[in-house]
C-alpha cells in the first residue's frame, strides 16, 4: 500500500484558516498590556532593589524633609506614671507657625496631676492657653483653673519683644535634619553642602531593619559633625527668611565635634524618627495644609502663669 504525501500547501492553508479568525487587534492589545505589565514590575524591582539601595534612600529622606509644608514632631519623656508628650505641627507653607500641645501627667500614691497647655507660636509672637487642669490628692478633686481655662495669653507683640519671639520660635527648629520647604535650587545647594562638608558620617554598611507604629522602617547609625551642620542650618534659616540664629553660632564648636545619632527612615522615604542622647523625636503627618488664626489674647503669658500659681496655691 502506498501512501500519498500531504501537499505542504494543505498545512499553511489549515493555519490560514485558523489565524484569520483571529482578531489581531485585540491580540495586539494584549501583548501590549503583557508587555507594559511585565516592564513596569521589572522597573519597579530594579529601582527598589539595585537604584533605590539604603545610601540613595537616606539622601531622598535628608531631601524629602527639606520639601514640606508641614510636619509633626513627637517628643515623649517617662512612663505611663509620669509623663511629658510634646506634640509639634511645624508649618512652613503657606504661613510660618508652629502649633504645639503639651501633656503632663504626674501621678503617685497620694497625687493625681495631668495639665495640658496649646501654644501658637509665631515668628514674631506666641500665644499660650490652658485647656485642661486636674490636680486631685488623696481622691479629693483639689484647684481648678475653671476662670482662665481656655483662655488665650501672648507675649513678643510688645517693643522689645520681636526679637526674643524670633529666637524663641527658631530654637524650635533646632534637630539634627533640616525641615523646611525650600525651592528645588536650595534644596540642591543644601544637600550638596552636607554632602561636600562630609556633615553626616553614615554606616551605610550596618543598615538595621526596625518597626515603628507599625511600619517597617530603616535604622541609620549617622555622626554628625558639629561645626559645619550649625552653620549650614544657620544658612538653611536665612534661606527660609528667618534670618540667622546666633545661638547656634558655629564657633562654639570646636573643630572635629560631633554627636552620634540614629535616623530612622520609612518606605516612602521620609524620616520619622532621630534619636540622640536621651532625646527621642518622632515625626509624622507630613505635607498637611492648614491656615492658623491669630487668637484674641486679653492678658501676657507672664500674667497668665501668675494667675495659675495663685490659683494653685
Amino acid at each position: 500500500m502506498r501512501f500519498k504525501a500531504k501537499p505542504s500547501f494543505d498545512i499553511g492553508r489549515k493555519f490560514n484558516n485558523v489565524t484569520a479568525s483571529w482578531n489581531l487587534v485585540k491580540l495586539t492589545k494584549y501583548f501590549l498590556v503583557i508587555g507594559l505589565i511585565i516592564a513596569l514590575v521589572f522597573s519597579c524591582l530594579w529601582y527598589s532593589r539595585v537604584y533605590m539601595n539604603s545610601e540613595r534612600r537616606f539622601w531622598s529622606a535628608v531631601e524629602n524633609s527639606m520639601s514640606t509644608r508641614s510636619v509633626v514632631r513627637t517628643l515623649s519623656e517617662g512612663g505611663s506614671g509620669n509623663q511629658v508628650v510634646q506634640d509639634y505641627r511645624f508649618h512652613f507653607s503657606p504661613q510660618q507657625v508652629i502649633e504645639n500641645r503639651v501633656d503632663f501627667k504626674q501621678k503617685s500614691a497620694t497625687t493625681d496631676t495631668e495639665v495640658v497647655t496649646e501654644g501658637i507660636i509665631f515668628p514674631q509672637e506666641q500665644f499660650l492657653r490652658y485647656t485642661k487642669f486636674r490636680n486631685d490628692t488623696n481622691g479629693e478633686e483639689g484647684a481648678n483653673l475653671d476662670s482662665v481655662l481656655g483662655e488665650w495669653a501672648n507675649q513678643g507683640s510688645g517693643a522689645g519683644e520681636a526679637e526674643e519671639a524670633r529666637l524663641n520660635y527658631l530654637s524650635e527648629y533646632v534637630t539634627l535634619a533640616v525641615f523646611g520647604n525650600f525651592n528645588a535650587q536650595q534644596r540642591a545647594e543644601l544637600i550638596n553642602n552636607l554632602r561636600q562638608n562630609n556633615v553626616y558620617d553614615v554606616d551605610f554598611n550596618n543598615v538595621l531593619e526596625d518597626e515603628l507604629d507599625g511600619e517597617d522602617v530603616k535604622i541609620y547609625q549617622v555622626t554628625v559633625n558639629l561645626r559645619p551642620f550649625a552653620e549650614l542650618l544657620n544658612e538653611a534659616f536665612v534661606m527660609a527668611g528667618y534670618g540667622d540664629f546666633p545661638p547656634l553660632n558655629p564657633e562654639n564648636y570646636r573643630e572635629g565635634s560631633t554627636l552620634k545619632s540614629v535616623f530612622k527612615v520609612a518606605g516612602n522615604n521620609s524620616i520619622v524618627g532621630i534619636n540622640f542622647g536621651n532625646r527621642n523625636e518622632v515625626y509624622s503627618n507630613y505635607g498637611v495644609i492648614k491656615i492658623i488664626e491669630r487668637p484674641e489674647a486679653d492678658m501676657t503669658i507672664n500674667e497668665l502663669q501668675n494667675e495659675v500659681q495663685s490659683i494653685i496655691q
